[in-house]
């Protein structure tokens, strides 16, 4: 397993989290606090006070003024850029590039245990870079795949929902990687 992906530095941030928030995305976010030394309890994948405290604390370590606690668009792009990836705006622009022309499209689908399908498709231009595809691959999984998690796993079953959450950003990159080395994209 790479220290990446269990410490949270391949999350894609596709919105803005707050107290009360939950999914794969808040559990990145805690694997990435945790891992920076901002967070001392595992990820559970709710952000709750100590998340807000949390991510507080690393506005502050990152001079984000005022620092609120809540991770919202200047957060998301600080984050991305500290870990090399592209914001959730710049991968929507590549989408929006895209329209109206011939498109490469990644039609993630993700299968819960009981046969409901959470689906994200992502599309680009034609031409686009293979380390565009990949990031746009995994930011649309991660959604999907975090979708499924809700669904399955309600509140009553914490400790299923949290092993489901923390298994994403992983699975999502795996997933990508074999699916843009077999060329599976559609053109359209």
């Amino acid at each position: 397993m790479a220290d990446d992906d269990l410490n949270g530095k391949f999350c894609y941030f596709h919105r803005d989290l707050s107290h009360g928030s939950y999914g794969s995305d808040v559990t990145c976010l805690q694997q990435y606090l945790k891992h920076q030394g901002f967070l001392c309890e595992e990820p559970s994948g709710f952000f709750g006070p100590t998340t807000v405290t949390a991510v507080t604390r690393w506005q502050v370590a990152n001079h984000l003024y005022p620092p609120t606690g809540l991770y919202e668009f200047t957060s998301r792009g600080l984050y991305a850029k500290k870990n090399n990836l592209p914001s959730a705006e710049e991968l929507l622009a590549l989408e929006v590039q895209a329209q109206g022309g011939i498109r490469t499209c990644i039609d993630v689908v993700c299968m819960d245990a009981d046969g409901g399908e959470f689906c994200q498709i992502a599309c680009l231009k034609r031409g686009s870079s293979v380390t565009d595809k990949m990031h746009l691959c995994q930011q649309a999984c991660q959604v999907a795949a975090g979708e499924a998690c809700d669904r399955v796993f309600p509140p009553t079953q914490p400790r299923k929902y949290k092993k489901c959450l923390s298994l994403v950003a992983r699975s999502c990159k795996q997933a990508c990687q074999k699916a843009l080395e077999k060329g599976i994209v559609e053109e359209m």
